[in-house]
């Protein structure tokens, strides 16, 4: 077989199992995710490895909704997997890529919109005390062994509503993200529109462990309602303001 023979041939080869793979059925991808990510599950799965839909997927107890993904083909040349992402239902619809390696997982751009309700069994509360809708601008965020090992971007809850321990409108609020110093990820959390004055700063740790500090205060300081609800906090300071500080594992 001379040269140009053999060129051809392995030039068909090599395009038969680029077919091969790329022809790979969505099916494959259940068993790899129930190995990657432990209580994670897929249903109604369609399409290819590369490019396909899952009509459910849930965590545990907690249907996260439909997903669709599509394979990023500059992702071999970062020495990752690299997928572009979709996950929607009527609780929240967000899109990111997410690359997969040695390093742990990585997600890059995760936008999107998810109401607070669809949390509501991950939150330190009763159930149903907290409702809104929460606007994420994520640039990075990454992964590693179920620890975030840094974040950077920012979170935005909207129209936030208390109904426990006392209806009370909360407004909006913002969290700000960036890595901190040392590793581990430092954000700063304020008011945006609301009757309470909030300024507190988080710091979580590679290991899980956090810091939450700050102050809370009525912004009006006339205002009876905003300040019944603030004393149930205990007493404040000599400024006015509720000083509160949490510290533990994650």
């Amino acid at each position: 077989m001379n040269r140009v023979h053999l060129r051809a041939w392995l030039l068909g080869v090599a395009a038969f199992l680029v077919f091969l793979i790329v022809g790979l059925p969505a099916s494959y991808v259940t068993p790899w995710v129930s190995r990657h990510v432990p209580g994670l599950q897929l249903d109604g799965v369609s399409g290819s490895v590369f490019n396909g839909r899952a009509e459910s997927v849930r965590f545990g107890a907690e249907s996260l909704g439909a997903v669709d993904w599509s394979f990023d083909w500059l992702a071999p040349f970062t020495a990752s997997m690299g997928y572009r992402v979709q996950i929607h239902d009527a609780d929240r619809d967000l899109s990111a890529r997410i690359d997969t390696g040695l390093g742990g997982l990585r997600v890059h751009g995760l936008m999107g919109h998810m109401s607070v309700a669809s949390l509501d069994r991950w939150l330190p509360l009763p159930s149903h005390s907290l409702n809104g809708n929460l606007v994420l601008d994520i640039s990075q965020l990454h992964i590693k062994d179920g620890r975030v090992q840094s974040a950077t971007g920012q979170l935005e809850l909207d129209d936030g509503v208390m109904t426990w321990p006392s209806p009370f409108t909360l407004g909006s609020f913002r969290m700000e993200l960036a890595a901190a110093n040392g590793g581990g990820t430092a954000a700063a959390i304020h008011d945006v529109a609301s009757p309470l004055h909030l300024d507190a700063r988080l710091t979580l740790g590679t290991d899980g462990h956090y810091r939450l500090a700050g102050t809370l205060a009525a912004r009006d300081p006339s205002d009876t309602s905003t300040r019944k609800l603030l004393s149930q906090l205990g007493t404040p300071d000599s400024t006015g303001q509720y000083p509160f500080d949490f510290n533990g594992q994650w």
